[in-house]
């Protein structure tokens, strides 16, 4: 296709809009309702251009272009039109500032008149010299008034955790009501009144946080003005710098910019490209902040002296920890967390077994090792699967996950499949936050969904589809088993149906689930019959990890243990213990010895003989592997708090303590090449990273094709047997939800 844009041709194919092909050719048309994320609205009309043989303009960014379509974009009619629309807009928005002829000889006062209540000009505004508004009236050329000025602001709502709202600065572009709507499903917001009263606003008026906000700042990111900004930083001066970095405190691995001014964070800001895509969550776009210089985290080693623990210096925390765990080699446990880099995980591992030579080491989160390597052994490891994957299936399946709470990002690509129709099959016994939008309910917890299951599972093999002509590995013996069982209850029946043929209209289908669907001695069942399910329609397994790493650790940790996956009840009363990952339910019972590597102070660190003080995810460089099994390199966005160390620095400090002869793995390309050599799939991975191409491990445990064996069919389960889980806000031993005041306001603890 050939279009002509002011005077210059174009190639092209698809169907672009005016403004994608303008932008191809870097001819700038402003615009500000337009956002790359979101469908075309043509609300501003600030785009208009002309197109030759049409008698009136026409909004660049909602029009797509077609064969010999000749354009102009700044003709003396387009530019006049601009000015008027424009001056328009201004009519209800503080413009003093914008047509002031000595702007330029604010900027020293700025500073001391900024924390004004409601901005009234640009120098009192909190997005000044950021507003889009701004750079558009610069780039049109706009120097008066022509309109009454009609102000329609209704104050500064803050009455919200992290967000402050003001109607006053509205130009009423649409984005926030959009994405709010188009990319995060959460429809808090809206267009409410009429006419000249119109704004953005909430049902009947009411707080974000009684109307299902959930404060994943996208709204604020969007806004090209100063209607909505996060508190915290409204009247922070500018940043200096920004710095990138992988996000710790979910699965995801969100790839996030911190800006720093003085060295010292501003705020944070998710940053474009896979997986979040200018996408975060509550706690990464709010919260880091508090999280890095929280008054809990520590700061100094420490050292049990007389039954009191006291700080010292890191020669002598080093040195006490050496003598207590020399006593104890062969009969010492160590705890792991899925929330560290691949390169300190494997330092650590290397300690353990190789200098310690200890009688266990597990991942403190279980839900990695039940998600992804199942606790009696069976290795059914989840494979790649990438956020775009995901928002393409047709149906939908989700068990006991609350994704906006435990893995927003692929709430985010549930809810863009929704919107393009695709079906929602929920199933659990609680409340989530997709109710609204599920076709089809099924009220049962982990520990009954295996009946459902099976059903399913049994009704599809029945009907052998066109998948089954395959006949992959343990077919048949499938289809027997399954004709042992029982039938189903009526009312079984009747969803299964339903189900059944949304699955034969509607492929891929996607069977999300977390660590409640298989924390428990149900976890092995209901992950092979999900896998099983996935195999014969050509669906996605798509396992929901909570830790930022989960998936590297898994392969770290079987390689570490030689395949186990030994739990918290195997570690056979060792007599000496390293906690060096989460456990907020840690009692000490029985070891004489503990060192504690943590963050955080809490109940677990306050049980040990040393503590020595880690690092946590923003102040450490390393690789990670996130819950699509994308490999993502992180670097520390800001030096640690205080003496905090690496874990794998403190690992290697340990080994010289107890004088071990192994090579040092403190650095990070030592470890990196001495993990990469040992760990065949994280290797592959590497290799693919340097062919320019994004690497997704698919996990030793994924060598075995087609279906597997489903234990124990005919069980029934207590679901008080239920494994316990840390609560999926907590970062290490530090609960955010509680220790961090607006985040305890969103989530109502």
């Amino acid at each position: 296709m050939r279009i002509t844009i002011d005077g210059r041709v174009l190639e092209t194919s698809g169907a672009p809009t005016i403004l994608d092909a303008a932008r191809r050719l870097g001819i700038s048309i402003p615009t500000l309702c337009e956002h790359r994320r979101l469908v075309p609205y043509a609300a501003c009309r600030i785009c208009l251009v002309e197109i030759a043989g049409r008698k009136l303009p026409a909004p660049a960014c909602a029009t797509p272009v077609e064969e010999g379509m000749e354009v102009i974009t700044n003709s003396p009619k387009i530019q006049a039109l601009r000015r008027e629309v424009l001056d328009l807009i201004l009519s209800e928005h503080p413009s003093a500032c914008l047509i002031c002829l000595e702007k330029e000889n604010c900027e020293e006062a700025k500073s001391m008149i900024r924390k004004t209540g409601e901005p009234t000009g640009c120098i009192l505004c909190p997005a000044d010299g950021r507003c889009d508004l701004q750079k558009v009236v610069t780039e049109v050329g706009l120097k008066g008034l022509s309109h009454p000025m009609t102000y329609r602001g209704s104050g500064v709502r803050r009455d919200d955790p992290f967000i402050d709202r003001d109607d006053g600065l509205c130009i009423l572009c649409g984005r926030c009501v959009r994405v709010c709507h188009e990319i995060r499903g959460a429809d808090a917001i809206a267009f409410v009144a009429r006419g000249s009263r119109v704004t953005v606003g909430t049902s009947m008026g009411k707080r974000l946080l009684d109307v299902g906000c959930l404060f994943c700042g996208a709204c604020v990111d969007v806004c090209p003005t100063g209607a909505l900004t996060e508190r915290a930083v409204r009247y922070a001066s500018k940043f200096e710098e920004q710095r990138s970095f992988i996000c710790g405190l979910c699965g995801q691995g969100c790839r996030l910019g911190l800006r720093l001014r003085g060295g010292r964070p501003v705020d944070v800001r998710p940053e474009d490209g896979s997986p979040n895509d200018g996408q975060a969550c509550v706690k990464g776009r709010f919260v880091i902040g508090d999280l890095l210089g929280h008054p809990k985290r520590f700061v100094r080693p420490m050292v049990r002296r007389a039954g009191v623990l006291v700080e010292t210096s890191w020669e002598d925390a080093l040195a006490a920890a050496g003598r207590g765990l020399a006593e104890h080699k062969g009969k010492t446990a160590v705890v792991c967390s899925a929330r560290d880099s691949c390169e300190d995980l494997w330092a650590l591992g290397r300690l353990s077994r190789d200098v310690l030579h200890a009688s266990s080491v597990r991942l403190a989160e279980d839900s990695a090792a039940y998600l992804l390597g199942c606790p009696d052994g069976a290795e059914i490891y989840a494979p790649p699967m990438t956020v775009d994957e995901l928002s393409q299936a047709r149906i939908f399946f989700i068990f006991e996950e609350s994704l906006h709470l435990t893995a927003p990002i692929f709430g985010v690509a549930v809810n863009q499949a929704l919107l393009k129709g695709a079906k929602l099959v929920l199933v659990g016994d609680g409340e989530y936050c997709l109710d609204r939008y599920a076709a089809v309910r099924v009220k049962a917890g982990p520990a009954e969904a295996g009946g459902f299951l099976t059903s399913l599972l049994r009704v599809l093999i029945n009907k052998n589809n066109s998948h089954d002509r395959g006949r992959p590995a343990g077919f048949e013996s499938l289809r027997q088993v399954l004709r042992t069982l029982p039938p189903d209850s009526p009312t079984a029946s009747v969803k299964l149906d339903r189900i059944v043929g949304f699955l034969e209209k509607r492929r891929p289908a996607a069977f999300i689930f977390g660590p409640r669907f298989v924390a428990g001695p149900w976890g092995h069942r209901n992950a092979a019959l999900l896998w099983n399910l996935a195999g014969h329609t050509g669906g996605l397994y798509v396992p929901v990890g909570w830790e930022a790493n989960a998936r590297g650790a898994v392969e770290i940790m079987a390689e570490i243990n030689r395949g186990a996956f030994p739990r918290s009840a195997e570690l056979n009363k060792p007599r000496a213990l390293i906690l060096a990952g989460p456990d907020a339910a840690f009692k000490r019972a029985g070891e004489e010895f503990v060192v504690a590597l943590d963050a955080f102070h809490g109940d677990a660190a306050a049980q040990a003989d040393v503590v020595l003080p880690r690092t946590v995810f923003a102040e450490q460089e390393g690789m990670f592997v996130n819950a699509e099994g994308r490999l993502q390199f992180s670097s520390a966005a800001v030096t640690p708090a205080g003496e905090a160390r690496l874990i794998r620095s403190i690992a290697a400090d340990l080994a010289r303590a107890l004088g071990a002869g192994v090579p040092a793995l403190e650095t990070r390309d030592a470890a990196f090449k001495d993990l990469i050599g040992a760990v065949p799939s994280l290797a592959e991975a590497i290799r693919i990273v340097r062919g320019n191409r994004p690497a997704l491990i698919a996990g030793k445990g994924f060598a075995a094709k087609g279906f597997v064996d489903i234990p124990d069919l005919d069980m029934t389960f207590d679901p008080a047997a239920a494994f316990p889980l840390r609560d999926p806000d907590d970062y290490l031993n530090f609960p955010t939800a509680l220790e961090i005041k607006s985040l305890r306001t969103a989530r109502r603890r």
